[in-house]
């Protein structure tokens, strides 16, 4: 099985370059994964006055992962690790595999654990 997955940083309000730290912080987590590959999505021309890389993309990955399901738990796991560690309740993370998408936030462990096992069953 080969799964692209679309992960996204929502944090309404923040500024780009923070969102772009952010998303360099955990595509580096992402790459210590046993993953094919992770990469930006390509956006458009950086905002007027930004410096440095496509500020535009700097809030999607897609991470390609190979094998069974679990791999794609283990992918979940780590990003809810990582989102659990910064306490901005404001911030999630939209994880979409074709046309399903899944928002991880600051719920209950319980709660996002529920979504979590029922998106990963429809990617059966």
């Amino acid at each position: 099985m080969d799964t692209v997955v679309k992960v996204e940083l929502v944090e309404p309000g923040s500024d780009l370059e923070a969102r772009e730290v952010l998303m360099l912080d955990l595509r580096h987590e992402l790459t210590q994964l046993d993953v094919e590959s992770v990469s930006t999505v390509p956006g458009g021309p950086a905002p007027p006055g930004s410096k440095g890389l496509d500020m535009a993309a700097a809030a999607a990955l897609l991470v390609q992962v190979t094998g069974s399901v679990r791999a794609l738990d283990v992918l979940v796991s780590t990003i809810r690790t990582w989102l659990q560690r910064r306490q901005d309740p404001g911030r999630s993370v939209k994880l979409t595999i074709g046309e399903q998408t899944l928002e991880l936030s600051h719920a209950t462990s319980e709660q996002q654990e529920r979504l979590v096992q029922e998106f990963l069953r429809s990617q059966v």
